[in-house]
């Protein structure tokens, strides 16, 4: 199972805000398609983004803005008052529906005073969070300034990333424009994450085809951002939808990224389901990390179902992949029937991935097994890392027996050498 990449988003009390006074703050067109976005939505700048006009004349929409407007007059006592009260106050609910007014109250000319206010009353992390990205909804350019005045490393990056994504909710095309001039390096990275989170709280497509462009772009994290893309996808419109989103993307590595993350979803909800639709893409190249995803997932919960899944699939780098990690889960639940299976398959590139995954588990177990299953690998590259992994186990237990082990191992080398100098027999 592998851990999933979160997208940041507005934290613990978004929930309360939205009831309470904000709402979402973008207008958030989350459609689940993949449009030629030729030009980038504009917004009408409110207070957090929230764009001017919705239900224009309705009795809640004026209540809402009269309410606004009395807040932005709030004075520095009141908004210290309000400041304390959601930082302080013992009653979570109480700070929570503060901390709600102390954004609503919030204007590009106050945010630095609130900011002080803060820093006074020594706020934690998501409270910072969820202000950086109130800020930057409100005025991005100013608070990212204000961000990369922090002097700790960590602290500022989150921070400017948060703003950033605040930014990006409200003017996406702004915010896009501004990153367009940052020079290339790790910094722009981090904030193109950042910049790609807010575009997807904003509007999916307009996320979508701002990632494509940098896949197109040659950009190396792409598909770590369509990923995040595809998570605001599964939050916001659920698995079914996901999918449909993911299905219509280019064919290739990024649209493989996405429906890997919509398989994971998927997986959790309905296995079976979700083998389905899975496997309408098995022959696809792109789609092998899909394949070993629901193989993966679904043999944390029945090994044996996902297994048999797995072998009906035509020959692909997917089915081998999954045969791997769907023996790997199913080692280590029931090491017994995992070997009985293996024992039962014909010699193939599939069995030996299979015994690979099983290797890598049971050689924390039982070395000595795990080297002989290792042995019986057909394809020679693979044997001797099959047989590299239980050997870095066996090094662990008993270094001088595994050194002994290995003058007569046959291993080439610089393989003898992963063993007793990479890593040190550490567990992957």
């Amino acid at each position: 199972m592998k851990l999933q990449r979160s997208v940041p988003h507005i934290a613990w009390c978004l929930a309360t805000i939205g009831a309470f006074a904000i709402g979402k703050w973008t207008p958030s067109s989350h459609e689940p398609t993949v449009a030629n976005a030729t030009s980038m939505p504009t917004e009408d700048r409110s207070l957090l983004g929230q764009p001017k006009g919705q239900s224009a004349g309705s009795e809640s929409t004026t209540a809402t803005e009269s309410e606004l407007q009395s807040s932005a007059m709030m004075s520095e006592t009141e908004l210290s008052n309000i400041a304390r009260e959601a930082i302080k106050d013992p009653n979570p609910l109480k700070r929570s529906l503060a901390f709600a007014k102390l954004l609503q109250s919030m204007t590009p000319e106050n945010a630095a005073m609130i900011e002080k206010q803060m820093r006074e009353l020594d706020a934690g992390g998501d409270e910072w969070h969820m202000f950086r990205y109130a800020w930057g909804a409100i005025d991005g350019q100013a608070a990212f300034a204000a961000a990369s005045t922090i002097e700790d490393d960590r602290s500022r990056n989150r921070a400017r990333s948060a703003a950033v994504s605040g930014w990006a909710s409200a003017e996406p095309s702004d915010a896009i424009a501004w990153m367009n001039n940052l020079e290339a390096g790790d910094d722009k990275e981090r904030l193109q994450e950042g910049l790609v989170s807010g575009l997807a709280d904003n509007n999916i497509t307009v996320a979508t085809n701002y990632v494509l462009k940098l896949g197109d772009e040659g950009n190396r994290r792409a598909d770590d951002y369509l990923e995040d893309v595809a998570s605001e996808q599964l939050r916001s419109q659920g698995v079914d939808a996901s999918a449909r989103w993911s299905e219509q993307l280019p064919d290739g590595p990024l649209k493989g990224a996405a429906m890997d993350r919509v398989a994971n979803a998927y997986v959790d909800q309905d296995p079976a389901a979700a083998a389905a639709w899975a496997e309408r893409f098995a022959a696809d190249d792109y789609a092998a990390r899909v394949i070993e995803e629901v193989g993966d997932e679904w043999a944390e919960r029945k090994p044996a179902e996902a297994v048999s899944w797995l072998e009906s699939l035509p020959e692909s780098e997917g089915k081998k992949e999954g045969m791997e990690s769907a023996l790997g889960e199913w080692g280590r639940r029931d090491p017994t029937a995992a070997s009985e299976y293996l024992a039962s398959m014909s010699d193939s590139p599939t069995k030996d991935a299979a015994i690979g995954g099983f290797v890598s588990r049971l050689a924390w177990e039982d070395h000595d097994a795990a080297i002989a299953w290792a042995s019986t690998i057909g394809q020679e590259n693979q044997r001797t890392e099959a047989l590299v992994d239980a050997a870095r186990a066996f090094f662990r237990r008993d270094r001088d027996a595994a050194v002994a082990w290995l003058e007569t191992s046959g291993l080439p080398p610089e393989a003898q050498k992963k063993v007793t100098e990479s890593r040190r027999g550490r567990r992957d």
